[in-house]
């Protein structure tokens, strides 16, 4: 009787604690959990994914030139809210912030290297290239700046019981773009209904049947994307970062044995605590429990053997708290093998998203203004054209992009003065070009037939 009365303290006690801590932060291993076991069509899509992606790295290959992705960023905001910048209708300029870092940290030019706050692990350190791009076309073939704005009544989405909702026009959101071709990102406003922590935001590991592929993507709340204006003052902006790294296949580098009702299951029904690889990450040191704090040079966790699993490592090694998948309140790194699964994921389950035929800005800049109507006095023509593009603009032409149709770029110039622009040395296509003015930037298509 002592024994289950102490027994009962203890759990009492240990939940006092896990309470205090942020379980929910990352919501994408119970709804994945949920998932796995409602649905055997994912739980096959788990393990197909995995197989393939085991085949990818073991044939020795490798993603050498930087894969540019198109997403299409859905905010959906409070009715109330009407001026972009108000509330959690956030600003062009946070968004483009959060794309920023993404982009920082998928190219390895974050600010932390190449000195991190601690070399533990540096030689670790992989590289994605990988460039997260708004998209210039939306699904119906319109110019979109990649942007979509949804009012809505509801005041917030709760993360535990609708986890989903802001996804489809049904349930107070807005439908997927195509997410074999898209990259689709929700952000709005979450809170948890069920305790434990506020959710920050989430994504599906790949794998879901092509009949639920709308849930495909992330939600991510407005105070957690990007660093600026609207966002909160505790963000580091890499709630993407971690959450793309999910969505491209990659699990928390520790083993959620403290969360409350966590069983430790891998993508086949096993426990698995301390190692949550699936077998393709060997180089991130295994690791039981999060922790939650900064990572400088004297941080020292350790709280498993690395030497009782496999992995590359011949000696038990420190928890590698600063990668993009743990918790830490700073973080900085990718590993090699991470990087080769996501690379892996591109080449196989999301084959179809590296090679989207989705023309996109990769500048860094969002377009505020995308047709003629909006830009007065631009002109662009004859369209189609069998080679020579005329351009008048009342307005000085600051700079003069054109992409083809995988958003590669293949003309910049700025301070553009000339009438004409030839194209008939380019191969027959659609391509897009894209003028910026101080009135606004436009985007339209080109129809090139020679």
């Amino acid at each position: 009787m002592r024994t289950i009365l102490i027994l009962t303290l203890s759990i009492i006690f240990s939940l006092q604690i896990n309470a205090q801590e942020n379980f929910k932060k990352c919501l994408t291993t119970p709804i994945v959990e949920k998932e796995l076991i409602s649905n055997p069509d994912y739980s096959k899509g788990r393990k197909y994914s995995i197989s393939q992606n085991t085949a990818w790295i073991k044939a020795n290959n490798s993603s050498k030139e930087t894969i540019n992705i198109p997403v299409v960023v859905h905010i959906i905001h409070k009715s109330t809210y009407t001026q972009i910048g108000q509330g959690n209708n956030i600003s062009n300029e946070q968004i483009a912030d959060a794309l920023r870092i993404l982009n920082e940290d998928y190219s390895k030019t974050n600010p932390e290297f190449p000195n991190p706050p601690r070399n533990t692990f540096v030689n670790y350190a992989g590289t994605a290239n990988m460039k997260f791009c708004l998209a210039t076309i939306d699904p119906n073939g319109n110019p979109t700046n990649g942007i979509t704005r949804t009012p809505t009544t509801k005041n917030s989405f709760d993360a535990d019981t609708e986890s989903n909702d802001m996804k489809q026009n049904s349930t107070s959101g807005i439908d997927a773009w195509d997410p074999s071709k898209y990259l689709n990102i929700w952000v709005c406003n979450l809170t948890n209904s069920g305790g434990g922590g506020m959710t920050l935001g989430y994504a599906y590991l790949p794998g879901l049947p092509s009949w639920n592929a709308w849930k495909d993507g992330l939600v991510i709340d407005f105070q957690y994307f990007g660093t600026i204006d609207g966002a909160s003052s505790n963000s580091d902006g890499r709630t993407a970062t971690h959450e793309i790294g999910h969505y491209l296949g990659l699990n928390h580098t520790f083993s959620e044995s403290n969360w409350p009702n966590y069983t430790c299951l891998d993508a086949q029904g096993n426990a698995q605590c301390c190692d949550r690889d699936e077998g393709n990450v060997d180089d991130t040191p295994a690791t039981d429990g999060i922790y939650w704090g900064s990572v400088n040079s004297s941080t020292n966790n350790n709280t498993c053997n690395d030497m009782q699993y496999p992995n590359t490592f011949t000696t038990d090694v420190l928890d590698m708290d600063e990668n993009f998948m743990a918790y830490s309140t700073n973080s900085w790194m990718f590993t090699i093998d991470q990087v080769n699964v996501m690379n892996a994921t591109l080449n196989g389950y999301r084959s179809s998203l590296k090679n989207s035929t989705v023309s996109m800005n990769c500048t860094g800049s969002i377009s505020t203004q995308i047709n003629n109507f909006q830009l007065e006095n631009l002109h662009i023509y004859p369209n189609p054209t069998i080679g020579k593009l005329n351009i008048t603009s009342a307005n000085k032409i600051n700079s003069l992009s054109l992409t083809n149709i995988i958003g590669k770029q293949i003309l910049f110039t700025e301070n553009f003065t000339a009438n004409t622009i030839d194209l008939s040395s380019f191969e027959n296509g659609v391509y897009f070009i894209n003028i910026t003015t101080d009135k606004g930037t436009h985007i339209e298509k080109i129809i090139l037939t020679k």
